[in-house]
């Protein structure tokens, strides 16, 4: 009855992988090793919430779509009547069948693969060391209290461990490496964490690579942090243009600058002589009133001291123009 009900999901699943190809030009892929059925569920709603559409199915069939898909879908089709209001073959998706392998699943989104990222791969459980299953990090129990009585002492003995009995309880002495990683967890180690009540491992959907429109991102590409790459793209903007004003280069990064001190030279000119422009107005400057002749006692020149002109300073405030 089982092997039926799958058949007959079939058809259905078939369609709406083609559809869901035919709509969207993003598709992640995940990897689901050691990733539970509850968990699944857990990221599936809160994909839903970001747009998202996680689909996790037989590859075998993936790959079916994904052949008919790339092709133009022939007339004589078992559900070509349903599917070609999808339009005409998408050949990009093509590069997208090589991700198909192993234990994944497809994630079918507009929102950008940076920030999905971050969502997909928080979600993490911890999970006893199971016979088989290679451990992804160094598995080290320190020293202190078991909580086990002394009568497990040579189970502990029989492992190599160091531990002495105190206050009633076995006590492990020194840091003691259970699994490297990379490991294969035998049987001891799994008993050995399973009594210690450890479950050493965290695991959960890892993004491996994101087809984008015909283009496939790697593992690496997809980690990239995008605020990063803007920061150094600015400090580097910015060592140009430095290089620029400093050699008297003109180019996009250093004609703001140039501009913008030509404005501040004029603005100072103004400011001092007392002609005041439409643009000094508009840039909020304090404007000093023009000079107002004063009588004066007329001294002989020998008696006059010689005026000290100091030019005022002005700061312009350039009204967001170049900031």
């Amino acid at each position: 009855m089982g092997k039926k009900e799958t058949k007959d999901k079939k058809p259905a699943q078939f369609k709406k992988i083609y559809e869901l190809l035919s709509k969207y030009t993003q598709v992640i892929i995940v990897g689901l090793a050691n990733v539970g059925s509850k968990q699944v569920q857990d990221i599936r709603r809160i994909l839903a919430k970001k747009n998202a559409l996680l689909v996790i199915g037989k590859n075998t069939l993936f790959k079916k779509v994904l052949a008919t898909r790339v092709q133009e879908l022939p007339d004589t089709h078992e559900y070509y009547e349903e599917l070609k209001k999808f339009g005409n073959a998408i050949k990009e998706l093509d590069s997208l069948k090589n991700q198909v392998a192993g234990k994944v699943g497809f994630i079918f989104t507009d929102t950008p693969v940076f920030d999905l990222k971050p969502i997909i791969e928080e979600n993490k459980v911890e999970t006893p060391a199971r016979v088989g299953a290679t451990a992804p990090i160094d598995v080290v129990i320190p020293p202190g209290p078991t909580g086990m009585d002394p009568a497990s002492i040579q189970f502990f003995h029989a492992l190599q461990i160091p531990t002495k009995i105190e206050k009633g309880q076995i006590q492990i002495t020194k840091d003691f490496v259970v699994l490297k990683t990379g490991q294969k967890v035998g049987q001891s180690q799994a008993v050995l964490l399973q009594k210690l009540g450890k479950k050493p491992f965290l695991y959960g959907m890892e993004v491996l690579s994101c087809y984008d429109n015909g283009s496939i991102l790697n593992k690496q590409q997809v980690s990239v942090n995008l605020n990063d790459i803007v920061a150094k793209f600015q400090q580097n903007v910015q060592n140009i243009s430095a290089i620029s004003l400093f050699n008297g280069w003109v180019n996009e990064a250093s004609a703001p600058y140039v501009l913008a001190n030509a404005f501040k030279d004029l603005a100072a000119i103004g400011l001092q002589s007392g002609f005041i422009f439409d643009q000094i107005k508009q840039s909020n400057a304090p404007v000093a009133a023009a000079p107002v002749a004063a009588k004066v006692e007329q001294k002989p020149a020998a008696q006059q001291a010689p005026a000290k002109v100091e030019e005022p300073e002005e700061d312009v405030d350039m009204g967001g123009l170049f900031d």
